[in-house]
């Protein structure tokens, strides 16, 4: 990973070994001050989302009083738990897939160096973050179900896309996608607890304990490509995963969710 954060053209040992003592200092040197704009950019994101937690206006929560009389498996059948359960492990399996094979689609679709790969990776990430802003702002004239389905579907075809399309076209769809799953997990977890009652609190745990998709879906994603030796084709894991939140999202579309 040194090429997300050193030079473009890092030394190798034997260059390294050429090197007198003063002049290896100097190179290590600079290489570590490298790392600092990264980081210095990461605490100012930070900043900026505490700033916006001390300013925006929270709604508040507020414990109900009805005792929870299921077990988590019965918790399952709570209102949209399960559904929610359900879409949440395969979300996260794709967002996970999607961003730690994006520098390796990028090499092996399309030859493009590590180098240059990793401003696509950056991209990436920055459209993950406006795309959750972006997404806070479209729910005040979009219902989240509503948006989660528009969202998906654009998914769908993206994924569709980097599997079908050739050339630096796919890498663009890839990064694309990255906008549109932004706002998938709060959502489908708001969508999944809604109704819950006195079940919240399990349905809630249920809901974090998906995240596990996230160890299970790459795998199988990455054996594809093991298998076919085109990485393109794995991405039928991310299309597949896209569709269940998509099927999600129809749960409510005769629902008007209290959720905006």
């Amino acid at each position: 990973m040194e090429f997300l954060f050193l030079a473009k053209k890092p030394k190798s040992q034997q260059e390294l070994a050429g090197l007198d003592q003063a002049a290896k200092l100097a190179y290590i040197q600079a290489e570590t001050s490298l790392v600092k704009g990264p980081y210095i950019i990461l605490g100012l994101i930070i900043l900026l989302v505490m700033l916006l937690f001390l300013f925006v206006k929270l709604p508040e929560v507020t414990e109900s009083k009805e005792k929870s009389t299921k077990n988590f498996l019965q918790v399952l059948g709570v209102k949209n738990v399960g559904w929610g359960v359900l879409a949440q492990f395969f979300y996260i399996g794709a967002q996970i897939y999607v961003f730690s094979f994006l520098l390796v689609f990028a090499e092996d679709a399309i030859n493009m160096k590590g180098q240059e790969a990793k401003y696509y990776a950056g991209v990436a990430g920055l459209l993950f973050m406006i795309g959750r802003f972006a997404g806070t702002f479209f729910m005040r004239y979009i219902s989240p179900q509503k948006l989660l389905a528009i969202y998906s579907v654009i998914s769908i075809v993206l994924s569709f896309w980097v599997i079908a399309g050739s050339g630096i076209s796919t890498l663009y769809a890839l990064v694309a996608l990255t906008f549109f799953m932004s706002i998938m997990f709060p959502t489908i977890f708001a969508l999944g607890i809604e109704g819950a009652g006195a079940e919240t609190k399990s349905a809630s745990s249920l809901l974090i304990m998906s995240i596990v998709g996230g160890a299970i879906i790459p795998p199988i994603a990455s054996k594809i490509t093991d298998i076919s030796g085109n990485i393109h084709f794995s991405y039928v894991v991310p299309l597949l995963c896209f569709i269940i939140v998509f099927l999600f999202s129809l749960r409510f579309r005769t629902k008007k969710s209290s959720i905006n």
